[in-house]
């Protein structure tokens, strides 16, 4: 497979300055008066990406993506280092990026597809197609600033997609559209796929990473942390974004001065359960929740259909005899998507005795649709008093090398065969045939 891009060290550094008068006494002084800081938004990226792939780029707010893009796109020169490109290259940035505001849409097709390189005759050709996959009717007529943010990014995207690039740039503009509409991009980029163009795309969708990426590169702090296939580094990710917020809520707890509870003797090495919200009488505690993989293994990105474990441990605070240990998933709109207890289940642990420590594990084939799901887990008596209740005390998002619909997953098969021709079809079409004869 042919070379369609070569990012080689490139960096970016950015001059802050404190106050706007900083940057003129800088200037009046030649430099010999430093009134400025640094700020390096890429420190010697380097990769390759061959022809015919589609790469996603993720990683946290502020870590350099879009400046990378930019960069690639030919928008932005780096400080240093260089970028090689194959082919002619498309780009959607931020929204606004290469459109004239007071011109119209028309206007605005044709100056894209000029600097795109292409001749006024091929845009003439190309813009029905343009127009119809916008879908913003007269509008395309109209000054680009009475388009809404949505409008904007149909029209963008049109262009950038019906031109043909060798290289197609995306950065997070798809976000912006209703949900049609970015089902039609998603069919459009495979049909750019299928026809051999080379896609990069920034995206904060797992799902949409997953399903159009055969390589994903996660960046932090202007450095590439990860490179491969898609779902291990989403997994990464996921590590990631789950450090960075234990680490949030280790220092406002520490704000609080609640960090640590006195008197408590601790002789398990369980890192203490996070969670959206708590309640229980203290008849019994859990002290620990995983989600784990077939290979035992943390979870934080799946594929639907996975086989997937929940795991709590829970410390008796009193001698109980009818606990029912019990978990729930939810989508991120909050709809419970499944649940189930031991007590359904008919597992049945008799009478359990103050300072005992129980594991419960719940194995399940993740059979959900694309989305991200939270976990609560719960202690309760038979009649339904609680002993300790955790919403929001896991986090997994599920993924799909093809699109699904809605909450679940229900693996579908299709069928399909030719039944014939109906009679009344064949008698309407010899009679077309026949009115047509002089």
């Amino acid at each position: 497979m042919t070379l369609a891009l070569r990012v080689e060290n490139v960096s970016k550094q950015y001059r802050i300055y404190a106050r706007p008068g900083d940057r003129l006494k800088e200037t009046l002084t030649r430099g010999r008066l430093k009134r400025h800081r640094e700020f390096w938004a890429l420190k010697n990226v380097s990769f390759e990406v061959e022809g015919g792939t589609t790469t996603g780029i993720i990683g946290p707010n502020g870590c350099g993506k879009s400046t990378l893009l930019q960069i690639i796109a030919g928008t932005l020169e780096p400080t240093a280092g260089s970028v090689w490109r194959e082919g002619r290259v498309a780009a959607l940035l931020e929204l606004g990026a290469g459109f004239d505001p007071e011109g119209t849409g028309v206007e605005n097709v044709y100056m894209n597809a000029a600097l795109l390189g292409l001749s006024r005759r091929e845009t003439e050709r190309l813009f029905p197609e343009i127009e119809r996959f916008a879908e913003i009717g007269d509008f395309i007529r109209q000054p680009v600033k009475t388009y809404s943010s949505g409008m904007f990014v149909r029209l963008a995207f049109a262009v950038a997609a019906n031109v043909e690039p060798d290289i197609l740039v995306i950065d997070e503009a798809l976000a912006v559209g209703d949900a049609v509409f970015q089902h039609r991009c998603l069919r459009r980029l495979k049909e750019i796929q299928e026809r051999g163009a080379t896609v990069l795309f920034v995206s904060h969708d797992a799902a949409a990473v997953r399903a159009l990426c055969t390589r994903a590169i996660l960046m932090s702090a202007g450095r590439v942390l990860s490179d491969g296939p898609p779902i291990e580094v989403l997994n990464h990710y996921q590590k990631t974004v789950m450090e960075r917020e234990q680490a949030y809520e280790e220092r406002e707890a520490a704000a609080d001065g609640t960090l640590d509870e006195e008197g408590r003797e601790v002789t398990e090495s369980f890192a203490p359960p996070r969670y959206t919200y708590r309640h229980g009488d203290g008849s019994a505690e859990i002290v620990s929740a995983e989600l784990l993989d077939a290979a035992r293994r943390p979870a934080g990105v799946v594929e639907t259909g996975s086989p997937l474990t929940v795991r709590m441990r829970v410390r008796l605070g009193r001698d109980v005899d009818d606990a029912v240990f019990g978990f729930l998933v939810n989508d991120s709109r909050g709809v419970h998507a499944y649940g189930t207890n031991t007590k359904e289940q008919q597992v049945e642990l008799g009478v359990l005795r103050r300072g005992e420590l129980v594991e419960v594990s719940f194995a399940f084939d993740c059979w959900l649709g694309l989305d991200q799901f939270s976990v609560s887990l719960a202690v309760h008596s038979l009649d339904g008093v609680s002993y300790d209740w955790l919403d929001g005390v896991l986090f997994f998002r599920v993924t799909s090398p093809v699109l699904v619909e809605g909450i679940a997953n229900l693996n579908a098969t299709a069928t399909a065969r030719r039944v014939g021709v109906s009679r009344e079809a064949v008698g309407s079409r010899q009679m077309a045939v026949g009115s047509s004869e002089p």
